[in-house]
């Protein structure tokens, strides 16, 4: 395809109402801005805002501290990246990093990039340094300390798996369209199908795609806590217990026969009462010390996924390590649920 082509078959494919709505929420979930621009370079969904028509997060860096030109009707955007690893990445000023991921159609054809960023990588400058380099290059923001105290900062690991998972959502939903444009076009041209048959298809589709998402997103969670085994169960209404949908470093065979109600192990417990555990050895309060019942997990956690106050899943991680304790807290764990609760539900 020519560059008009995709430009146009980015727009088909790229909803802004329903990108906008996931966007925003993922925004409000990592702390870091997110835009998508077609092949050209072309802005389709813009960085996101607040009310006042800001960037948010260390957005209002990204046209001067990667001179990237928004406006301009032959934008340069793309070229400000290079190749790292799967993705792309840009450095801008005061060590700011942007990263692009490439949105694909049939796994080969860019039509358009999903743009995160900035972040800092690792460790924040003193701001002393920050406003050394400013005053250098005559950098002009007003309120610069504030800006960059937005910025958000994250490992090489974290920013992978948040990557990851950006990824697999673009990809989903690009694929989801793509589907739903064949279906349209078929039934255009011959006008055979039977009307339940679009919603049939998404259906299905949907749910092959969901069971790919599950496993991304608990590999994004093992690598952001370090943990080496974990399931995720979600909730099936019908029955009112929760069962193992996806897990990794465990006997899928067990795993799937797992069956649990709600109030019934700690897994239970967490959905019934929408609150995390963290469990070092056996050390737990002491309604759940019974149910610790293998030594050779040196710590775990198990983190209710819910959205609006309504429980859907439960997350579980463990390690078998001595020297390894997982990388968890309180806020950690509730930012890890809210990033799941929102990939999962918006797909």
């Amino acid at each position: 395809m020519n560059a008009d082509e995709l430009k146009k078959l980015a727009q088909e494919l790229i909803d802004r109402d329903k990108w906008n709505d996931a966007l925003r929420r993922f925004v409000d979930v990592l702390r870091i801005n997110i835009f998508v621009v077609d092949a050209t370079g072309q802005v389709i969904i813009p960085p996101v805002c607040d009310r006042d028509n800001r960037a948010i997060y260390g957005g209002r860096f990204l046209m001067p501290a990667f001179d990237f030109d928004f406006a301009s009707p032959q934008p340069d955007i793309l070229n400000k990246f290079k190749e790292h690893g799967p993705y792309l990445e840009a450095r801008g000023m005061f060590d700011l990093y942007a990263f692009a991921i490439p949105i694909k159609i049939d796994g080969e054809e860019v039509v358009a990039s999903l743009i995160a960023g900035p972040v800092i990588l690792n460790r924040r400058w003193d701001m002393d340094a920050y406003l050394k380099v400013a005053k250098e290059v005559n950098f002009a923001m007003d309120d610069f300390s504030d800006v960059i105290h937005e910025v958000r900062v994250v490992s090489f690991v974290t920013i992978k798996a948040v990557l990851d998972l950006l990824a697999q959502i673009a990809k989903d939903i690009i694929d989801l369209s793509m589907e739903n444009r064949k279906l349209h076009r078929k039934r255009f041209k011959k006008d055979i199908l039977p009307e339940n048959f679009q919603a049939a298809a998404q259906d299905i589709y949907a749910n092959i795609h969901m069971d790919e998402l599950l496993v991304t997103v608990l590999d994004v969670a093992l690598n952001t806590t370090g943990a080496e085994h974990g399931s995720i169960m979600l909730m099936d209404k019908d029955k009112n217990e929760l069962t193992v949908k996806v897990s990794r470093g465990i006997d899928k065979n067990k795993a799937m026969n797992v069956r649990m109600r709600l109030g019934e192990g700690i897994a239970g417990l967490a959905a019934q009462e929408n609150r995390a555990f963290v469990i070092s050895g056996n050390q737990g309060e002491s309604r759940i010390k019974p149910l610790l019942r293998r030594p050779q997990i040196k710590e775990s956690a198990v983190v209710p996924l819910s959205v609006k106050n309504r429980v859907f899943g439960v997350l579980n991680m463990h390690t078998e390590k001595d020297e390894g304790r997982l990388e968890i807290d309180e806020r950690n764990l509730q930012h890890l649920s809210r990033l799941i609760s929102t990939a999962l539900h918006n797909v």
